[in-house]
């Protein structure tokens, strides 16, 4: 009886370290799989090839004793398996002699299309040494190959650590490929920046290039005008009115090139518009009623629309008037004596270049003209830039324009079709930007 009770204690005995042994077995493997999570955070950011390898190398001497470890990548141009580390350094001939003879018996390409750890001999490395292969895969390519070499012992090498070390080098592989992915990326953004940059420059060339050869024009042709009255001057002896005549063309020719140079100037050296807070309908219709003057024949109808909310805005009332009559006599030009001329004034939010919000009060001038070809909208605020006849135009009104509402903090947005008519938005900052009181 004695003896039974004995064989019955000595057995639970055992069964209950059959468990604790079983449970330490159970938290040390959901150590190794917490581990195996926390892997990638231990990994520096941005992440290199060689610091991935490094973090990879000591994770895989967690689960197994090794000799060797070494990392062979795939090459990009070659496709095959280079050797790209090895630890200890000096093995790495031994390494590259068991991958090409793993490849000449056909092992390595069965490893390969496993797509799945191995466990094989070795045959370079011997005394007693095998080979754990774990291909660096993910769903769409081969990345390259860790080769493990260790000793043979007995419980050394178990599935369970196969597994692990399986799912470490999934891990590994997709954070390689999304490290080359981000350097590729890098690599492509850095390209068609530097595209981008030569297309601005050409595009800066071709811009210099049109507004010199329209200021060789637009100055040219005062000045042919006043060369060849002077010769006509000096050649024989003129009337008094003959040289008034001539005196008062030639003073014309000069003021003409004189304003083009003042013109030039506000592109050399911009400056700050002095503004002030106005209401903006007197001023534009100021400016309908000077352009409606000076196209007496043209029956164009024209609509005005205030939103009831729009506030003023800070402007300069005289350089704002000067923008919309070279805006307005566009839009008469672009509807040969009739059409409809649309004026709308209200508060609109627009992005900056900082891409943040910003309210302003825009001013959308819309014809039913003939429009705007695609290939000449983007040069329409160039200086110079003109589709008239030579003498016609200097081809500055636009550019003009446009330095004058960004000196008042503003800009001007074009927005047409050809035969679809065009829209001009010219945007302005609202009360808010000064604090000042509200003139009409």
């Amino acid at each position: 009886m004695i003896k039974s009770i004995e064989r019955s204690a000595h057995s639970a005995n055992q069964r209950t370290r059959d468990v604790d042994n079983e449970r330490q077995a159970i938290l040390e493997l959901v150590q190794k799989i917490e581990n195996l999570i926390y892997f990638p955070e231990k990994i520096e950011k941005p992440a290199r090839i060689p610091n991935i390898w490094e973090v990879f190398s000591k994770e895989i001497k967690r689960y197994i004793e090794t000799d060797v470890c070494a990392l062979f990548r795939v090459d990009d141009q070659s496709h095959a398996f280079e050797l790209a580390h090895c630890s200890p350094d000096d093995l790495d001939e031994h390494c590259r002699r068991e991958i090409d003879a793993q490849i000449e018996c056909g092992m390595f390409a069965w490893i390969i299309n496993r797509r799945q750890p191995a466990l094989i001999p070795s045959l370079v490395f011997k005394k007693r040494k095998t080979l754990i292969m774990l291909p660096l895969t993910t769903q769409t390519q081969t990345l390259g190959l860790v080769m493990v070499v260790t000793g043979i012992s007995e419980g050394a090498i178990t599935h369970e650590r196969l597994k692990l070390l399986a799912i470490l080098a999934k891990q590994c592989a997709l954070i390689m490929e999304n490290t080359l992915l981000f350097a590729q990326l890098q690599k492509e953004h850095e390209t068609l920046q530097n595209a981008q940059s030569r297309i601005i420059q050409a595009e800066k060339f071709a811009a210099f290039g049109r507004m010199t050869s329209g200021a060789f024009h637009e100055f040219l042709n005062p000045l042919n005008i006043l060369s060849g009255h002077l010769q006509l001057m000096q050649m024989s002896e003129l009337p008094p009115a003959k040289i008034r005549e001539y005196a008062a063309l030639m003073q014309t020719q000069t003021d003409r090139i004189a304003s083009m140079v003042k013109s030039l100037q506000r592109f050399s050296s911009p400056r700050k518009s002095e503004c002030q807070i106005l209401q903006l309908h007197p001023l534009i219709m100021a400016a309908l009623d000077n352009t409606r003057a000076r196209f007496p024949d043209h029956r164009i109808r024209c609509d005005v629309v205030v939103a009831a909310d729009c506030p003023p805005a800070n402007v300069n009332r005289e350089e704002f008037i000067r923008v919309l009559m070279h805006l307005f006599d566009n839009a008469y030009e672009a509807m040969p004596l009739d059409g409809t001329l649309r004026i709308r004034l209200e508060q609109d939010v627009i992005e900056d270049i900082r891409n943040a919000h910003k309210e302003m009060i825009a001013c959308r001038i819309n014809d039913s003209g003939r429009g705007i070809p695609a290939e000449n909208l983007a040069k329409i605020f160039d200086p110079f830039y003109t589709t008239k006849e030579v003498g016609a135009g200097t081809g500055l009104n636009l550019s003009i324009s446009y330095a004058l509402i960004q000196s008042m903090g503003g800009t001007i947005t074009a927005q047409s079709a050809e035969g679809c008519g065009a829209t001009f938005t010219v945007y302005l900052p609202g009360a808010e930007a000064s604090g000042e009181n509200c003139c009409d």
